[in-house]
């Protein structure tokens, strides 16, 4: 599985490729943190405003928009979206 982050003109793009049929697991985990965050270590998901999401086959696209008066940080996004996907993570050689 392979994650990138990008910054966007509303917020933050997440890319996730090579999902291995995950996507919808994956998308149930940030929808579930957003609303607790009990497990997050950034606690990053609670400035989430709204959340588009789309899925392909094997991939993942999630628009992150943050609420009134937030901003998302792409590194802490990242530290989030690295704790719920860590186990299949592709590891930089």
């Amino acid at each position: 599985m392979k994650l990138r982050i990008e910054r966007a003109a509303t917020g933050l793009n997440v890319y996730v490729d090579e999902m291995a049929g995950l996507e919808a697991t994956f998308v149930d985990k940030v929808r579930r943190c957003h609303e607790t965050a009990w497990l997050c270590p950034s606690g990053e998901c609670q400035k989430i405003g709204s959340m588009e999401n789309r899925v392909g086959p094997g991939s993942l696209f999630l628009g992150l928009t943050p609420k009134p008066g937030e901003e998302l940080s792409a590194a802490r996004i990242k530290e989030c979206m690295g704790y719920m996907l860590h186990p299949y993570l592709e590891q930089p050689q």
